[in-house]
């Protein structure tokens, strides 16, 4: 046995391995450090909130601050105006929403894209949907179906067609208790409560064909006020005011 080269290998194995270790040692620590700046960012959320008598009533406050892009987008179809269908069941066999099949035989285009919106449905009335880009919705492209006597006799659809990221870079998002701290930051009005959370995209059309969206946390009020948080820099977008 050749013990100059098995002493060789044993002590490139151990470096690699101290390597290893320091490498595992490293992410572990940092981890906790932000862990424990989660932790404090939310405890102070909390503090602010409460002094604004601001409450969460959701289920469960997102966690998650994946790293997104912006998004381009060009129009392909705009159906501002109801379209009416021969009606069709608003329940399918096993869910409670109406079967793909026929939402694409009334016309409707490519259902599949499309995720349900239940905080902004209105059961008996009307099914929010928003079309979906690498899982999130796209808060400017809704499918809203017109529910009667539990039938589906109208829709209204935006469809879009994303284009490449216009920031390549990929940005980690704001966690969902920073943008809250940022919208009680922002708002003069206090002594309500946030009943829906949610993370997609939301942004300004540059025509009527083309749009550019961020990464954005929607936080619909009790009164039915939409708030967008842009995901990046925590700038909050107000209310659109309601029609008298």
């Amino acid at each position: 046995m050749d013990w100059g080269r098995a002493k060789s290998v044993l002590i490139i194995s151990f470096l690699l391995l101290n390597v290893l270790l320091g490498y595992q040692l490293y992410n572990s620590r940092w981890d906790k450090t932000a862990s424990q700046n989660s932790a404090v960012i939310q405890e102070e959320t909390v503090k602010l909130l409460n002094s604004r008598n601001i409450r969460i009533e959701v289920k469960k406050v997102p966690k998650d601050t994946p790293k997104l892009r912006s998004v381009y987008s060009r129009e392909k179809i705009n159906h501002a105006t109801e379209v009416a269908v021969t009606p069709f069941n608003a329940s399918g066999i096993i869910s409670h929403a109406p079967s793909k099949k026929a939402m694409e035989a009334a016309g409707i285009e490519s259902p599949g894209d499309y995720q349900s919106d239940p905080s902004t449905s209105v059961k008996g009335e009307k099914l929010v949907y928003f079309q979906r880009y690498e899982r999130l919705p796209m808060f400017d492209v809704p499918l809203e179906l017109t529910e009667k006597n539990g039938k589906i006799t109208g829709y209204k659809q935006v469809y879009v067609e994303v284009q490449s990221g216009v920031d390549v870079q990929e940005q980690e998002v704001i966690s969902a208790y920073t943008a809250l701290r940022s919208l009680a930051e922002n708002t003069q009005e206090s002594n309500f409560a946030i009943v829906d959370i949610r993370l997609g995209y939301h942004g300004q059309k540059f025509n009527t064909e083309t749009q550019y969206m961020l990464p954005s946390w929607r936080m619909i009020r009790d009164n039915g006020d939409v708030y967008y948080v842009q995901a990046y820099t925590g700038a909050v977008e107000q209310p659109a005011e309601k029609d008298q």
